[in-house]
């Protein structure tokens, strides 16, 4: 079922056929979750934003010129993995993340998932007793269904992110994905969580 988000958390969408990015207010600024998206129409609340700490990457299709501009505009750094950054070239990472878990800001861990892209990053926020699980991609609701998309040569890959996934405990999920319909986030609980991954590792 679809979820009030925490005030933290603001969804900015343009169009319905463009992907939701996620701007996460945190101590010390705002964490942009980059998609592919001219966000040139929120410019200014962007920068009432400032300052805007990361732009983080879930993978290579998150970024275009429009990312790399809103990169410059904010001035923020563009964050991915070496594998996803070599990927989006032309376009500069400014920084590079190991692909391992790590800590972004306190209370945000970035958690490789890769299988849909090599290099590709989820990100868990905890907040208030509450865990919201960023998939960009990796993961996408539609039609009521998760659904996913990976090549034969990486299913192995997005097996063992799906098992780092699961046994994750979290309350709501969020793609970031264009073919997100009709919701891009959702709540979920024990039940609906291995409802969900049994689905998916019933059908990868």
């Amino acid at each position: 079922m679809t979820t009030n988000l925490p005030s933290s958390i603001q969804p900015v969408r343009d169009a319905l056929t463009s992907p939701t990015t996620y701007l996460l207010r945190h101590a010390r600024g705002t964490i942009v979750f980059g998609t592919k998206a001219d966000l040139s129409p929120h410019k200014q609340f962007l920068l009432d934003c400032a300052p805007i700490t990361h732009i983080l990457l879930g993978d290579r299709h998150h970024a275009s010129e429009h990312t790399a501009r809103l990169a410059r505009e904010v001035q923020a750094p563009l964050c991915a993995s070496k594998a996803e950054a070599i990927a989006v070239k032309p376009i500069v990472a400014d920084r590079i993340l190991l692909h391992e878990r790590q800590q972004i800001v306190p209370g945000l861990e970035a958690i490789p998932t890769p299988g849909h892209t090599r290099g590709a990053f989820s990100y868990l926020w905890t907040e208030a007793g509450r865990r919201y699980l960023f998939v960009g991609d990796t993961l996408v609701p539609v039609n009521g269904r998760w659904e996913f998309w990976v090549t034969q040569k990486n299913r192995a890959l997005m097996r063992e992110s799906l098992q780092t996934l699961a046994a994750l405990e979290f309350d709501v999920i969020l793609s970031n994905s264009f073919a997100a319909v009709p919701h891009a986030w959702l709540e979920v609980d024990h039940a609906s969580r291995a409802a969900m991954f049994d689905d998916l590792f019933g059908r990868l």
